[in-house]
């Protein structure tokens, strides 16, 4: 035991070390505890929210305004095509029950009320121009793992209300929901795409056609006045009374306007028609590389949601070593299944752990994923916990 807990605690501190600075950039929603504008654009900087852009700097600032997609152009983030998805949901999220691989993933973090402070990256690779890929890119458990907690134990916390580790349970209505969020700062003189949510004032006085489906342009978020459209609605084949609500644009010839070659990546808000049209979901990914069609490119279930779920953030990672394991192993603690209380050991803690949360009928405790708690759940956890952990 004491080399598998040894083993564990280095692999967390290097991925602590190595990925210190990588912290998102990201918006919340409205009326969310920390009092945050919805507006605009924050980092954090040592677990603190500080403003790096948005509001006026965005052509924003009216009361009422509402940042509701955020990117930086993703054909400048990686030499290959394939990636892996980032994303986050708004609080009424359930996600998917699956086999407790990686221990804190949406389904974990709403049973706890915090999925929507957190955003969670897919265990699925996906590819421009293709979409899912079969293993080995993938790792084929259709599922998801938390990538950055609001806060405060974590490699990337966003440093949002409550003070909670992915292992508490908070109250119900007392967490700030992320939005928006991508990797990077918004640099002067390179492009931010953006949209804004229906019945946003500043809709109307931004140059696009009013619609929450248009995607704005920015190369410098400080400094208002320099807003531009970059696509409107139609040319994503969309309707005028669509929201989009995540949003990844490739904008592959790099001129800021939305044209053959380029692909933009989005989610819609509940209640969008196209939605409706194409009987497709609010935790549907679509895509647009055609101007004037939007398609499905990835599935709710492939991101280990329900169709019920509403995916508020969106972001593409690069695939690292053409695979989305290891790509992940990059970015959080190591996928250990055993480490049920996520203190990054693996000891009797972890087993008391879940055994109470399995005598107290808690969800978490469905270790194999079947949506039902029983002695399968226990076999499979104490199999797991002998395995240990590489």
């Amino acid at each position: 035991m004491a080399a598998r807990t040894t083993g564990l605690m280095l692999a967390v501190a290097g991925a602590l070390a190595s990925h210190a600075v990588a912290q998102p950039v990201f918006s919340v929603g409205r009326d969310g505890p920390s009092a945050l504008p919805s507006d605009l654009l924050f980092e954090s900087f040592g677990g603190v929210p500080v403003q790096v852009g948005g509001g006026v700097g965005m052509g924003m600032g009216r009361p009422g305004d509402d940042l509701n997609g955020v990117s930086m152009n993703a054909a400048n983030l990686r030499a290959a095509k394939k990636f892996i998805i980032c994303f986050s949901v708004d609080p009424l999220s359930v996600g998917v029950s699956r086999l407790r691989i990686p221990s804190f993933n949406v389904f974990d973090q709403a049973n706890k009320n915090q999925a929507a402070g957190d955003v969670f990256l897919s265990t699925e690779a996906f590819e421009q121009g293709v979409g899912i890929l079969p293993p080995p890119f993938s790792m084929n458990l259709f599922n998801n793992v938390l990538r950055t907690n609001q806060s405060p134990v974590y490699p990337t916390v966003f440093g949002l209300l409550p003070v909670a580790s992915p292992t508490d349970h908070v109250p119900p209505d007392a967490l700030d929901d992320v939005n928006a969020a991508m990797t990077g700062l918004p640099v002067p003189g390179t492009p931010t795409y953006f949209t804004l949510a229906d019945g946003s004032p500043s809709l109307a006085f931004l140059p696009g056609t009013g619609s929450a489906a248009d995607v704005y342009v920015d190369f410098d978020v400080t400094i208002g006045g320099g807003e531009n459209l970059y696509a409107q609605f139609v040319q994503l084949g969309l309707q005028f009374g669509d929201d989009i609500d995540g949003l990844i644009v490739f904008d592959e010839n790099m001129n800021a306007f939305f044209d053959h070659g380029d692909e933009v990546y989005f989610t819609l808000a509940p209640g969008s028609p196209t939605l409706a049209l194409l009987g497709l979901s609010p935790a549907d990914v679509l895509v647009c590389d055609t101007p004037g069609n939007a398609a499905l490119f990835a599935q709710h279930g492939d991101l280990g949601l329900l169709p019920t779920d509403n995916m508020d953030s969106l972001n593409a990672i690069a695939l690292e070593g053409d695979s989305a394991e290891q790509t992940i192993r990059s970015l959080v603690p190591p996928l250990c299944p055993a480490d049920f209380n996520g203190d990054t050991v693996v000891n009797t803690l972890d087993v008391l752990a879940f055994l109470n949360a399995y005598t107290a009928g808690d969800l978490s405790a469905d270790f194999n994923g079947d949506t039902v708690l029983n002695t399968l759940d226990v076999l499979a956890f104490l199999n797991a916990y002998t395995a240990g952990c590489d």
